[in-house]
């Protein structure tokens, strides 16, 4: 892949890809900043591809190319009703000619999302699971009825874009980004739902790093982190701390609080929305510590990782951008 730096002023750094995508950091502005005398920025994931943003796209790569190694044109994946990865995986599927199936998390739905809606308008096949049974991901009863269904000729994306195939793709995308960095001493804040994309970062050039959990209780992240580096035959280079999601009611949720941070951060970023689970509960915590004086980074670089389409799961009373 060729790029093109452009140095645009004010720290901000920009590539052109060939393709029209865009590699980007700017500086990120924090209710906290003048207090703390940090300097924040962040990486504009969600600006890197129109079809697939953030993460999702580079989780989804050596996936792919897997299926199309096994001459594989049926693929399928685990998500929630308004799964980011879902949202991708169509997208991604419909651009390559693939067939997307889809097992939903949830026995029947009243209404479709408008993630799930979108799916289906794309061509995606839908297959709701007990909630017990989508558990057990590739193991689970309803994988095993799709595959005698379809005489055993569908290749499987764990839930996330997650495996080793996934771990691979984040680690290519974090060495574009540290590359993008130039030497500058960032120290690297990743949020985490499957961990893939900060096993992936953990593999990489940077030298540290924050991993924001969007689930409580991450007492396992770091081995969790670890064992996906393991098996995807890759080693860890970077220093690792976690915070669990302790602050906003758990995974797919949003407090009062966050969303009041974001009107006000909003004010401060006018151009960089964030999506509700993932990166702005991520940026509040990092506020959070600098409020206490806990945070002792001079340079952090925040990853955008999409999922923006997240906010379509809420109710307008909640909508922030």
């Amino acid at each position: 892949m060729y790029f093109v730096m452009h140095d645009i002023g004010n720290g901000a750094f920009i590539e052109n890809l060939l393709n029209d995508n865009q590699m980007i950091i700017e500086p990120l502005y924090l209710p906290t900043q003048q207090t703390c005398g940090c300097q924040f920025y962040i990486y504009r994931g969600d600006l890197e591809c129109s079809v697939a943003p953030g993460n999702k796209r580079h989780k989804l790569k050596y996936h792919l190319q897997q299926a199309s190694k096994e001459n594989k044109n049926i693929l399928a994946t685990f998500g929630g009703p308004h799964s980011n990865h879902i949202a991708a995986f169509v997208a991604q599927c419909k651009h390559q000619g693939l067939t997307p199936l889809i097992v939903v998390r949830g026995e029947t739905w009243a209404k479709l999302t408008p993630t799930l809606r979108q799916a289906v308008d794309s061509g995606a096949l839908l297959f709701p699971s007990e909630r017990v049974d989508y558990k057990l991901g590739l193991r689970a009863n309803i994988k095993k009825v799709v595959d005698e269904y379809y005489d055993h000729q569908v290749y499987w994306i764990p839930e996330g874009g997650a495996g080793a195939e996934g771990v691979r793709g984040c680690l290519d995308w974090a060495n574009e980004i540290y590359r993008l960095c130039r030497g500058k001493p960032f120290h690297l804040c990743i949020a985490s739902g499957t961990g893939t994309t900060a096993a992936g970062f953990a593999a990489s050039g940077f030298s540290s790093m924050t991993v924001f959990s969007a689930l409580k209780g991450g007492d396992s992240l770091k081995t969790d982190i670890e064992n996906q580096c393991l098996d995807a035959g890759l080693s860890i280079n970077t220093s690792i701390k976690g915070f669990d999601e302790a602050l906003h009611g758990g995974f797919g949720k949003v407090s009062t609080a966050q969303l009041d941070f974001l009107k006000t951060l909003k004010t401060l970023n006018p151009d960089i929305p964030l999506d509700p689970l993932y990166t702005s509960k991520m940026v509040y915590k990092v506020n959070q510590l600098c409020a206490q004086g806990e945070w002792q980074h001079n340079h952090t670089l925040f990853v955008h990782t999409g999922g923006l389409q997240g906010w379509q799961g809420l109710p307008l009373e909640k909508q922030v951008y």
